[in-house]
C-alpha cells in the first residue's frame, strides 16, 4: 500500500512563492481546469487513444470542468477549498495508478487527464474497474458499478494536511510477510482542541464526543495505567487516536458516518486486553501515544516522520444497528491491523526522540482487513506491513497532471 501527505500550508506557500503572491485557490483551480483535460471515470476505459482524444478535445469538458470548480468554492473557508482542490488531484492520481501501479510523481514526463471518480451512496469516492480481477459492487448514480477490489483508495484531511492511503495489486498477495485483505481506510487527526463559546475548554470539547465511544474506551481515553486521569495533553493525543481509530474501521467499511460510533468497540490486542484472553478485562495501559513514544525511542529512524507504529486489533459489536449500512464482514473472530504514522514537523524530527512528550502536530490511522484469528500471531509491527510512504506537493500534483509552472503564471 502507497501513502501520499501534502502539507498544503508549505504548498500554498510554494505555490505563491513560484507564480503570483495574489493568486487564490479559484483564480488556480480555473487555470489548471482550462489547461488540462477534465474527464469523468465512468465516461471510457483509458487507453493511449483515450487520453489523446481527451487532450484534443478539452474544451467540450466544460461542464465538468464548472462542476469541479463548484465542489471546491462551495466551501466558505479558504483552507478547505485548498483541500478539497488537492484532495480531487490526489484522487485522480489514484485512478492513474490503478492502471500503473509503479507510476510516481514524475513533473518531467506526465501527461494526464484529471479524472472525476464516482461516488457510493454513502457519498465515498471509489474506483472503476477498468481491468479484470475481483471486484466489489459499489452503488453510483443509481446504477450498479463494479469498484477495483486490488486498487481500493481512501482520502483524509485535517488542515494543513491531506493524506491519500491506496491498496496496490501487489498488496493482495499471499506470502507469509505480506497477508491478504480486502479493506483499507485511513483517517487523519491533528492534536488541536477545537475550542469555541459551547466548548470552551479542552475538557468541554473532550466530553462533547462522549457518546461515540464504549465505557472502556472513554476509561482508556482519559485514565492511565494507574487508572490515574490524564492530563489534558495526553487525554487529547488518546482520544484523538482513538477517534482515528474508529472512523478509519468505518471508512474501510465505506460507511463513514452512516453508523453510530459507540455501536462498536475498538480492542488493541496486547495493548487494551491480553493476547491470550481476547474476550477478557481490559487491563490498564499508557495509552497509544505512549506506546508509539517508546517504539520510537528504539527505532533507528531517530523519529523520523516516516515512522510507522502498527498494532492488530479487534472490533467488538456493543449493540446491534438498526441500519442494513454494514453488509461486509461478520463481526465476530475477525482482526484489523491498525498503522500509527505520527506527523512531526521538519524541525522536531531530531528533538522529538528526546522527550517522553514527543512533539507531534497529529497522526494518521490506518486501518486493513479483515484477517483471520491467526494474524496476531503472524502479523507484527515490521516494515512488511507498513505503507509506502511518499510527502508530495501540491504544485507536484499539478505538474503530475501536464502542466509546467509557466503555464500557471
Amino acid at each position: 500500500m502507497k501513502l501520499s501527505i501534502v502539507r498544503l500550508d508549505h504548498s500554498i506557500a510554494e505555490i505563491k512563492t513560484t507564480t503570483s503572491p495574489g493568486i487564490d485557490v479559484e483564480n488556480l483551480s480555473r487555470t489548471v481546469f482550462d489547461y488540462l483535460s477534465c474527464k469523468s471515470a465512468l465516461e471510457e476505459p483509458p487507453s493511449p487513444r483515450w487520453y489523446t482524444f481527451s487532450r484534443r478535445n478539452a474544451s467540450d469538458n466544460s461542464r465538468l470542468k464548472e462542476t469541479l470548480i463548484k465542489s471546491i468554492m462551495r466551501y466558505f473557508k479558504e483552507p478547505d477549498r485548498w483541500t478539497a482542490f488537492s484532495s480531487l488531484l490526489l484522487k485522480s492520481v489514484a485512478f492513474h495508478r490503478q492502471t500503473d501501479p509503479n507510476m510516481s510523481v514524475d513533473v518531467a514526463k506526465a501527461s494526464l487527464p484529471v479524472i472525476d471518480l464516482p461516488r457510493t451512496k454513502f457519498n465515498r469516492p471509489f474506483l472503476p474497474r477498468t481491468a479484470a480481477g475481483n471486484t466489489l459492487m459499489r452503488v453510483a448514480d443509481k446504477e450498479e458499478v463494479e469498484e477495483c477490489r486490488e486498487s481500493v483508495m481512501n482520502v483524509s484531511h485535517q488542515f494543513p494536511y491531506i493524506c491519500m492511503i491506496q491498496k496496490q495489486c501487489s498488496d493482495h498477495t499471499t506470502s507469509s510477510v505480506q497477508l491478504p485483505y480486502d479493506m483499507i481506510g485511513c483517517d487523519l487527526v491533528t492534536f488541536e482542541a477545537l475550542l469555541n463559546k459551547f466548548s470552551p475548554t479542552v475538557t468541554d470539547f473532550i466530553e462533547s464526543f462522549v457518546g461515540c465511544f464504549t465505557t472502556s474506551e472513554w476509561q482508556a481515553i482519559n485514565n492511565d495505567a494507574r487508572s490515574l486521569p490524564r492530563s489534558n495533553e495526553s487525554i487529547l493525543k488518546e482520544f484523538y487516536l482513538r477517534w482515528a481509530m474508529k472512523e478509519a474501521y468505518t471508512k474501510a467499511l465505506g460507511v463513514g458516518f452512516n453508523i453510530d460510533f459507540d455501536s462498536f468497540e475498538t480492542r488493541l490486542i496486547g495493548h487494551d486486553v491480553d493476547t491470550t484472553n481476547v474476550e477478557g478485562v481490559w487491563k490498564p495501559s499508557d495509552g497509544i501515544w505512549g506506546s508509539i513514544i517508546k517504539d520510537m525511542k528504539h527505532d533507528k529512524s531517530n523519529g523520523r516522520v516516516e515512522h510507522q507504529f502498527s498494532l492488530v486489533g479487534q472490533v467488538i459489536r456493543m449493540r446491534v444497528q438498526n441500519s442494513d449500512v454494514v453488509k461486509g464482514p461478520k463481526w465476530e473472530g475477525e482482526y484489523w491491523v491498525f498503522t500509527f504514522i505520527p506527523l512531526v514537523d521538519d524541525g522536531l524530527r531530531e528533538s522529538s526522540i528526546q522527550s517522553d512528550n514527543t512533539a507531534s502536530s497529529g497522526c494518521i490511522c490506518i486501518c486493513k482487513g479483515p484477517f483471520n484469528e491467526e494474524v496476531f500471531v503472524t502479523s507484527s509491527n515490521s516494515e512488511q506491513q507498513h505503507a509506502i510512504i511518499e510527502n508530495v506537493t501540491l504544485l507536484e500534483l499539478i505538474q503530475l497532471h501536464g502542466m509546467n509552472v509557466a503555464d500557471i503564471i
